[in-house]
């Protein structure tokens, strides 16, 4: 059944392929972004900020579905822009919250495998201890518990992805999080990729293919107000990531790993269990290998 669709963050990464496949499949979509830092890929969007409230209680209304992706993402913004961060982050999730509510609508909710900082366990699951190590988890944290307490008591339909990284095309380099096209760009450039140090922290990176996968699923059959972990449930550290793009890139002989000094707070391990994902259709398709060798050929493309 065709639907009417509202992406905030719409110019970002995740949005702008969630934005075109969601066209794909004949849904009438809108897209919403205040182009702070928009990917470059081309998309059909309008300008204008979640903090607008009055502009969010007219979107919402005329659709039936909303995908909340807008957000202050950059980690280290966040230390210098704290309000700019709780604002985008907090209010403007409040502000889709009491719209959704207002007009009975759905909502899918993007938050962060950052909420959970430093791993305790081998595999993170949603019972996992919450301490987010910088300005940014933080604020998604509140916005997720605004999230659930929207579900309890005022029953709005609202879907809660714990996102791990994301990669592939049109991810900015610029963005926290976005090691990936920071060392193929190094990489390619022949520049040395810069890890920091200790360099054996892990991340688990799950394709922006699969991320799509996981919006959908999101919609269609996560209970309202509790997150769910979406990822791979496989980590590979930052050294190993960067000998790996090195490896994939033909460029063994040419660059190397470099170590600069480490970033304060610096989550060391972050690996998804994806055990309840999985029980609701979720299945990643698309390995790191496979995955890094498609996005190495587009931005070699891209160039």
């Amino acid at each position: 059944m065709t639907k009417k669709i509202l992406i905030t963050g719409a110019a970002g990464f995740i949005g702008s392929h969630l934005l075109k496949h969601l066209k794909r499949k004949g849904h009438e979509v809108l897209g919403l972004d205040n182009f702070d830092h928009p990917c470059g890929a081309k998309i059909d969007c309008i300008e204008g900020d979640v903090l607008d409230k009055n502009l969010i209680d007219l979107l919402v209304k005329n659709v039936d579905i909303i995908y909340h992706l807008a957000a202050q993402i950059n980690v280290d913004r966040s230390y210098k822009q704290k309000k700019l961060t709780f604002d985008t982050n907090v209010e403007g999730t409040k502000n889709i919250l009491d719209a959704c509510k207002k007009y009975n609508k759905t909502m899918v909710f993007a938050s962060t495998s950052e909420v959970y900082g430093t791993a305790k366990t081998n595999l993170i699951s949603e019972d996992h201890p919450l301490n987010p190590q910088s300005p940014y988890a933080e604020s998604k944290k509140i916005a997720e518990r605004l999230c659930v307490d929207y579900a309890i008591k005022s029953k709005v339909k609202v879907k809660i992805l714990r996102s791990f990284n994301t990669y592939g095309p049109y991810q900015n380099v610029n963005h926290y999080g976005a090691v990936i096209p920071v060392f193929i760009k190094r990489v390619l450039s022949n520049l040395n990729p810069e890890v920091y140090l200790p360099g054996n922290q892990t991340r688990d990176f799950m394709n922006i293919k699969d991320a799509i996968q996981a919006y959908e699923i999101a919609v269609e059959t996560l209970p309202d107000g509790v997150p769910t972990n979406f990822g791979t449930g496989e980590e590979i550290s930052m050294d190993e990531l960067a000998k790996k793009i090195i490896r994939l890139s033909g460029k063994k002989n040419s660059v190397k790993p470099v170590y600069i000094n480490g970033r304060p707070n610096e989550v060391m391990r972050l690996q998804a269990d994806i055990s309840k994902a999985k029980k609701m259709g979720f299945s990643p398709k698309v390995n790191l290998t496979e995955g890094l060798r498609t996005y190495l050929e587009w931005y070699k493309k891209r160039k």
